[in-house]
């Protein structure tokens, strides 16, 4: 089997940060000031974003750079204010919704979690 990235799903992209997001944060709050190594499921969620942004034409100086950028800048963001356009038809996003609670430090949305534990089903079966 071929790795193709121009044949990114979305849907993937997301449960990936999601999953990697949640164990980033957990590694916060019990107070490590820059968890590395990164968990792998957020490293492959964050480069399938990054080819996200230059397939869409996403203007370079609005990529996320690093994972700590992606987790302070992106992950506060609405995903509907992201500068990229997120396609999966399994779900409609609103304003509300975002990876991390806005206001509070380093705690994922009931939003990330569920995303998070569609990682384990096969993406196929939901979208």
């Amino acid at each position: 089997m071929t790795y193709d990235p121009t044949q990114l799903d979305d849907l993937e992209m997301l449960t990936l940060l999601a999953k990697g997001l949640i164990c980033y944060l957990g590694r916060l709050r019990i107070g490590e000031k820059d968890p590395f190594p990164y968990p792998d499921s957020l490293l492959r969620g964050f480069n399938q974003l990054r080819i996200a942004c230059i397939l869409q034409g996403v203007d370079r100086a609005k990529h996320p750079c690093s994972i700590p950028e992606f987790v302070e800048i992106w992950g506060r963001l609405p995903l509907l204010a992201w500068p990229l356009k997120l396609e999966i038809s399994a779900y409609t996003f609103s304003n509300g919704d975002y990876l991390i609670e806005p206001g509070l430090d380093h705690r994922p949305t009931q939003l990330c979690k569920e995303l998070a534990e569609l990682l384990g089903k096969s993406v196929s079966q939901i979208s």
